[in-house]
């Protein structure tokens, strides 16, 4: 499952340049195409950590509130895990240990954190917290 419905990529996995500078993008950055701005669990999964304490005055000068509040999710898939990371949220609807179901709703996207405008940045990691493409388990 994609984490957004009716989605388009505004910034995919990879190379990219921001404000005049060749940068890596660890992650997907997804917008609706719709009002629906809500974050869906991609796979059943154990929320592993909850961040619900942004502070938007700080947005720009703390690397702690950078990503605006995030969740990341311990998932199963296919056999494996993977920890997804659900950044640049306004607010989480989850909480630490909670069990999700894919297209459980997890919180809701914004422009908070380092951002230039609303998105839900999605990173994956492998077991070993080792990056990974995450198009390449959503199929985007």
């Amino acid at each position: 499952m994609i984490p957004v419905k009716d989605y388009r990529i505004s910034s995919p996995y990879g190379y990219r340049i921001l404000k005049g500078k060749k940068e890596f993008h660890d992650g997907i950055d997804f917008v609706s195409k719709s009002d629906d701005k809500n974050v869906y669990a991609i796979a059943n999964g154990i929320v592993e950590y909850d961040m619900d304490n942004y502070n938007d005055a700080l947005r720009w000068v703390d690397k702690h509130h950078s990503a605006g509040n995030m969740i990341i999710v311990k998932h199963t898939i296919n056999g494996n895990y993977y920890y997804a990371r659900y950044l640049h949220l306004g607010q989480n609807t989850v909480s630490k240990n909670d069990f999700v179901n894919e297209g459980d709703i997890l919180g809701q996207y914004g422009d908070y954190g380092y951002s230039f405008g609303a998105h839900l940045h999605f990173d994956l990691y492998d077991k070993k917290w080792r990056k990974i493409d995450p198009s390449s388990i959503l199929g985007v």
